[in-house]
């Protein structure tokens, strides 16, 4: 074979591995590659935007709900009242779902959920990790569930911002004006595959979700004698927040800062004004532990109920002032839900009562 021939030859090998390299690692993946949405300004506080109608015993049964209230002697079963646009029947607040699907649908059938007439909310963490990250996106967003901002969508969303070329996740307080954060440097394989699949109306989804969501009344459980209760009072209640991680007890709602709202796992003593994400942490207590602590001496005007989720080494953790309800779904315990509902009853003096109620379902995980 001449010189000439082989130099034409080893030039059209050349060209061709050079267009094979273009094909495959530029102009396909291309075409795999979702269209990329620019991240807008997650709001730290934001409102429920539903608030509870009262429903008789009869209507909890129907539930498949506990309709048991101890030292009560009269049941009601006075007809469901007529519901305005923003009332419902059930708050159900779901812990960390982690990408199971397949889980988190079998809770829904277990605690009956209607989208017409509850109203959901998952606790933040409901991407990555487990099998099925996308079909639990998919779901929220068809039936336009409710969520927090939990620390694994942070992590995704971060993730997204370096892979599309984006500016970074912000915060924004009420007001709308951006908060600084700490740069996280958040970055490992399974959330960056997950975030270059990522669509635009994953996107939009994970966005809307807030930091702390403001609840309005939710149930307290400090009488044990339920006869004490006030005609039409709400003295079985305070008012209820739902974080993903916890909230600071010496910081207002909207002085929260919003990298601790979905990291902390403990303070750190002797102050127990500084948080950390590492339980293991020298002199570090259980947030929740010292939550409750703090609560118990306020006053009842400034006691709050947390519910939350992130922290599945505890397990399903249910005290006064505060419901863990992460019980480690990824790790092949459970996925847990907190029913909340409204109910009528009459009292030993047949005078009629309002009733916060609570109850706790759940569903092993593979």
């Amino acid at each position: 074979m001449s010189p000439n021939v082989k130099y034409s030859l080893y030039t059209l090998g050349a060209i061709a591995t050079i267009g094979f390299i273009y094909l495959f690692a530029f102009y396909l993946p291309q075409l795999f590659i979702p269209e990329s949405r620019e991240i807008e300004g997650i709001v730290k506080v934001g409102e429920l935007g539903s608030s509870l109608v009262p429903i008789s015993s009869k209507r909890v049964k129907e539930l498949g709900m506990n309709s048991d209230i101890s030292n009560l002697d009269i049941e009601i079963d006075a007809e469901i009242q007529a519901k305005k646009s923003n009332e419902v029947e059930r708050l159900i607040f779901v812990g960390d779902i982690h990408g199971h699907y397949v889980e988190f649908r079998k809770l829904l059938r277990q605690v009956k959920f209607n989208p017409e007439t509850d109203h959901l909310l998952v606790m933040g963490d409901f991407i990555t990790k487990g099998p099925d990250s996308l079909k639990v996106l998919d779901y929220l967003i068809d039936h336009d569930i409710d969520c927090i901002f939990g620390n694994h969508e942070y992590y995704v969303m971060n993730n997204y911002a370096t892979f599309h070329g984006l500016k970074s996740p912000h915060f924004m307080n009420e007001t709308n004006e951006m908060l600084s954060i700490k740069d996280g440097g958040f970055n490992s394989d399974p959330e960056f595959l997950l975030a270059k699949k990522l669509q635009p109306k994953h996107i939009k989804y994970i966005n809307q979700c807030t930091i702390i969501k403001k609840l309005g009344q939710v149930p307290f459980h400090k009488f044990n004698d339920r006869k004490d209760l006030k005609v039409g009072g709400d003295s079985n209640s305070l008012p209820g927040y739902a974080v993903h991680a916890g909230l600071r007890w010496d910081l207002s709602i909207e002085d929260q800062e919003p990298i601790e709202c979905l990291e902390m796992r403990s303070y750190i003593g002797p102050n127990f004004n500084e948080t950390t994400d590492d339980p293991d942490t020298d002199n570090a207590v259980s947030w929740s532990k010292i939550w409750n602590s703090k609560q118990k001496i306020a006053a009842k005007k400034d006691a709050k109920i947390i519910y939350y989720g992130h922290e599945a080494r505890r397990g399903l953790n249910l005290r006064k002032y505060s419901k863990g309800l992460d019980s480690g779904c990824d790790g092949g315990g459970k996925l847990s839900a907190m029913v909340i509902w409204l109910q009528e009853a009459l009292n030993s003096k047949g005078k009629p009562v309002t009733l916060y109620r609570e109850q706790v379902h759940q569903v092993s995980c593979k």
